[in-house]
């Protein structure tokens, strides 16, 4: 989707083989200064410094939440900022998933598979925000869907100038 020279700030647990990167400075990763929902906010940072860069942000659910969706698409569309955003939807935290049955799986905490602090359904319609600030998006509920969604998102960053976002939604 983002091309060689696309800048992709990752927020998920994007998997690199399927968007390899070779050139240095299109690849930026959550690192232990970054928080939940950083990747919207830098994905625009960088199209404003690079604005004839293609570029996406990568993001779980509930990064998106702490992201402020509204805030991000509202930025997105009064200062022109063309990007592409895919949140990777599993309705949950995934981190106070994973450190809940880390700590506590034999416990309490760890009924329900950890989901009691973590479950983030129903789930946002994460869509219906972007297309409020004039977005192409769409919600992806199944897997063979994705490659056309990805290419449509991409169609209207590049073609139509505008933001767009695919919510994609995931078991994992």
């Amino acid at each position: 989707m983002a091309g060689s020279d696309g800048i992709i700030f990752n927020e998920y647990q994007l998997r690199l083989d399927a968007c390899i990167r070779t050139t240095p400075g299109t690849y930026f990763a959550l690192s232990p200064a970054g928080g939940l929902g950083w990747s919207v906010g830098a994905a625009l940072g960088a199209k404003l410094v690079a604005p004839d860069r293609f570029t996406v942000a990568t993001i779980g659910d509930g990064g998106m939440i702490f992201a402020n969706p509204t805030a991000c698409h509202w930025v997105a569309e009064a200062h022109q900022l063309p990007i592409a955003i895919v949140v990777f939807n599993n309705q949950r935290y995934g981190a106070v998933r994973n450190a809940t049955m880390a700590m506590f799986a034999s416990g309490a905490a760890g009924q329900e598979n950890g989901l009691g602090l973590a479950d983030l359904s129903p789930s946002p319609p994460f869509e219906r925000y972007a297309e409020t600030h004039g977005a192409f998006a769409i919600r992806v509920d199944r897997p063979g869907d994705l490659r056309a969604a990805l290419a449509a998102a991409r169609n209207a960053v590049l073609k139509e100038n505008r933001h767009a976002l695919v919510n994609v939604m995931t078991l994992y």
